[in-house]
Order: C-alpha cells, then sequence, then structure tokens
C-alpha cells in the first residue's frame, strides 16, 4: 500500500461471520499449540524430568526390545502339537516280552530334565539310543525332522550321567522336536543290543514297533513311523 493510502482500504468486511469461521478454527489452533506447548515446558523444564528423563528412556526401550524378543522367540516356536495321544500300557498277553519287538519297552527309569521317570512315559517317541560321544548331531537332526512328519518326539538316551552333545540337542534341532534323557545304567542299550545309533518306535501304547540298529545319515524312516502312531492292541483287532 502507498503510505499516504489509509488502513481501511485493505480492510474488507465479511458480509456473513461464517466466512469468517476458517480464520477463527485456525485462532484457536494456535491457541491449543501454545497451551501444549506450556505444558511440556512446564514439564520437561523441571529438575526431575532433566534427572531421570534419560534414565527412564533408556529403560523403556529396553523392556521394549525384551519384549520384542520374547515375542520373536514365542511366536517363531509355536508349542508343537505333538501326537498321537498316549494310550495305556498295552496288557495282552500274547505280546512278545519286553525288549523285542512288539513287546514292551523295558521298564527302566531314566533321568530327564525334570527328574527320574519311567522310560515308557516318553511314548509315543521315535527313540534313539546313542552311544557316548557319538559326534552324531547331524544324524540326530534329521531323525527329528522324520519323527516330526507324523508329531511324535525324537527322544535321545545317552547311557551315562551327562553328554554336552545330547545336551545341546534341543537347542539345534528346528525341524521336529527333540528330547534327551539319559539312562544310567545302559539298559535300554542292553535290552536291544544297540550298536552305533540305534532307533526304535515306541507305540503310545508302550510297545516297540521297529528297531534298526547302526542307523546312517541316509536313513528313512517314514514307512516305520507311520505304523508306529497306531497302538499294537489295534493292530492286532483288525
Amino acid at each position: 500500500m502507498p503510505d499516504d493510502a489509509s488502513w481501511l482500504d485493505g480492510v474488507v468486511v465479511p458480509d456473513d461471520l461464517s466466512e469468517l469461521s476458517a480464520d477463527v478454527d485456525a485462532y484457536y489452533r494456535e491457541l491449543r499449540l501454545a497451551a501444549r506447548r506450556r505444558r511440556a515446558a512446564r514439564l520437561t523444564g523441571t529438575r526431575a524430568w532433566q534427572r531421570f528423563a534419560m534414565p527412564i528412556g533408556v529403560v523403556v526401550c529396553s523392556l521394549t526390545l525384551a519384549g520384542a524378543v520374547f515375542a520373536i522367540l514365542t511366536l517363531g516356536h509355536p508349542g508343537r502339537d505333538l501326537g498321537p495321544p498316549r494310550a495305556p500300557v498295552a496288557s495282552a498277553p500274547a505280546l512278545p516280552p519286553p525288549g523285542e519287538v512288539g513287546g514292551l519297552l523295558p521298564n527302566v527309569s531314566v533321568r530327564t530334565s525334570l527328574g527320574a521317570m519311567a522310560a515308557r512315559d516318553l511314548r509315543p517317541a521315535l527313540v534313539a539310543l546313542v552311544p557316548l560321544h557319538c559326534n552324531c548331531t547331524d544324524l540326530l537332526k534329521t531323525l527329528a525332522a522324520q519323527a516330526g512328519e507324523v508329531r511324535v518326539p525324537l527322544v535321545v538316551v545317552a547311557p551315562a550321567n551327562q553328554d554336552a552333545e545330547v545336551d545341546a540337542l534341543s537347542g539345534q534341532v528346528h525341524s521336529g522336536a527333540a528330547e534327551t534323557v539319559f539312562d544310567l545304567h545302559g539298559a535300554l542299550a542292553a535290552a536291544y543290543d544297540a550298536t552305533g545309533v540305534t532307533v526304535l518306535g515306541l507305540r503310545p501304547d508302550a510297545t516297540v514297533s521297529f528297531v534298526q540298529r547302526d542307523v546312517g545319515a541316509d536313513v528313512r524312516l517314514e514307512p516305520w513311523l507311520s505304523q508306529m502312531a497306531v497302538p499294537a492292541e489295534s493292530l492286532g483287532a483288525r
């Protein structure tokens, strides 16, 4: 505007006050923003905030990270739906004696991470009897994957009080499930004349469906595993 012009020349008076609604809304938005800034300044300007803001932020970030890791581990390794369900221990009088194919697993006690338990209580499972320091982790991972196809775990039985390779197995199996137990006196290995890595199928009723000794990395057990899921008494009734 020219210097000698009246300030009224630039003033426009609307005919309807509703034409100023956008300006009114903008004015109140600025008031609310200014109020928020004042509240934030009162909080962040305190001595307590300046002293504890950084430690609190670190703690919150740490908890968030821990929660994320826990969720990943939990959701990434969901509870395995293992089956078939356990059946009562077979009691048919015509069964072969324990320690033979078709008979019951010998009723020996093994040590697990939860304490001592009867070996028959591990049913159903693919049981691997391994020698001490077997150097067979890759083979056991293969067996666990095959057992996982019929939704049963691999139970690895070591003939000692402790075996570092067997202890570390569960954390290395990513297909299927593996449990480790210890047969302190080697009773199961003796009962089945185990040589090398010996595997046997433990049915839901604690009978043994098959035994294979000295298995290698190329072993394929799917045909035997699929039959293993059925209790022996059910097979006899067919």
